[in-house]
């Protein structure tokens, strides 16, 4: 291990919007140890990532705005970037990519630009690539020294449509800070007077942002069905998106208002998970949404579907339930059981959490690609084997 000199890492993740890959990207950026690591992140330099920019910056954080190069014959855009490289000299970077594809040729400049170690981090999985985009991707993925996905249904889908060996990916799963129950505890309670929330009248949260993948429209459609059936509750929609509009009116059509409020972005999401007597994740893909720990580390009963790594988190019937994507009326029954049935529901959220006070957290997160870090360059004492994802757990 060198002792001189701190090991200069960069972070990369060129998204567009603040969600779930923007907080691993702090999550790491300031639990790596500094005694250890120099950090430095790279952001698009799009708007709606200014305020996470200036945070990051306030935590002490080395932070640059960097457009990402997605075009062969962008060769202004590729010579930036490889002269950004050239002057850094990172002794890792680590590309964070959410779907479809991000940083196609960063990897290729980052090898151009004498770069000796490279991690990629898959977090999400959609709708297949063209040939094009997988051709590229497959490339990057050969140049990793070491590649981590936050699910086991990634690396699958890696291996099968990809070619990458199963052996080379590691599954480091996101994470959840442990609750501040009496920090959360007035606010959780305001939110559930607001609404008026009571054992017949349940306050149910979706959190997220309004965008197709969520799949709040599917949602909708299962709660006019317990509307029709004459079970009460008030849904909180939080989060901002492209679709609010078309969802707002949606609700309106479905005759859900005022049962369902939309409320915008929640600066204390934690709080309002803490006041929910059930959350709900109707996606039609993700990969591993630190809404669901967040609300599983609160014991927060949690319907779910049964898509990407929330199914490596949740065991249907143990700590949560489970529904098929896209299955409107199953979902409609899994919500009238939670109402029925909510003692039942509460003591699957006793089992989330307990999951996830043992096994999901960011510490633990950061820990575990301080290990890669280690693996890649050389400094670990012993490489572990890549383990196959547990049942229950994608660790």
């Amino acid at each position: 291990m060198r002792e001189a000199a701190r090991l200069k890492v960069l972070l990369v993740e060129s998204g567009t919007s603040v969600g779930g890959t923007e907080r691993v990207v702090w999550e790491l950026a300031t639990r790596l140890p500094a005694s250890r690591f120099d950090v430095h992140v790279w952001l698009s330099p799009v708007g709606a990532l200014d305020e996470f920019a200036a945070a990051l910056t306030q935590a002490g954080l080395t932070v640059d705005r960097v457009a990402e190069v997605d075009r062969r014959l962008d060769w202004k855009g590729m010579l930036g970037t490889w002269s950004r490289l050239r002057k850094l000299k990172p002794d890792l970077l680590h590309i964070h990519h959410v779907w479809p594809a991000a940083d196609r040729y960063l990897s290729m400049l980052a090898r151009a630009a004498g770069v000796p170690h490279l991690v990629i981090t898959e977090h999400i999985t959609g709708e297949s690539h063209s040939l094009g985009q997988r051709a590229l991707k497959r490339d990057e993925l050969r140049r990793a020294d070491a590649v981590t996905a936050v699910t086991g249904a990634i690396v699958e889908t890696l291996v099968r449509d990809y070619g990458i060996e199963r052996a080379r990916v590691r599954v480091v799963a996101n994470g959840a800070d442990l609750p501040d129950e009496a920090g959360e505890a007035p606010v959780a309670r305001r939110w559930r007077e607001r609404y008026l929330a009571t054992p017949l009248k349940p306050l149910w949260v979706i959190a997220g942002r309004l965008e197709e993948q969520k799949g709040h429209d599917l949602l909708f459609e299962a709660l006019s069905r317990l509307v029709k059936n004459g079970l009460d509750f008030t849904l909180v929609v939080a989060g901002e998106g492209s679709r609010k509009s078309w969802l707002e009116q949606q609700a309106l059509s479905l005759g859900l208002q005022p049962r369902v409020q939309f409320v915008g972005q929640v600066g204390d999401v934690g709080s309002l998970l803490a006041a929910a007597d059930a959350v709900l994740l109707p996606s039609r893909w993700e990969g591993l949404p630190l809404v669901l720990l967040e609300a599983m580390a609160r014991a927060r009963p949690v319907v779910a579907t049964a898509v990407g790594g929330v199914s490596d988190v949740l065991e249907d019937g143990v700590t949560g339930t489970l529904v098929p994507a896209g299955d409107v009326e199953a979902l409609a029954e899994a919500l009238t059981n939670l109402q029925r049935k909510s003692e039942r529901a509460w003591r699957m959220g006793r089992e989330g959490a307990q999951l996830v006070h043992e096994r999901y957290r960011w510490q633990v997160v950061a820990e575990n690609f301080e290990s890669v870090y280690d693996e890649v360059m050389g400094l670990a004492t012993v490489t572990p084997e890549s383990p196959e994802p547990a049942p229950g757990g994608s660790r």
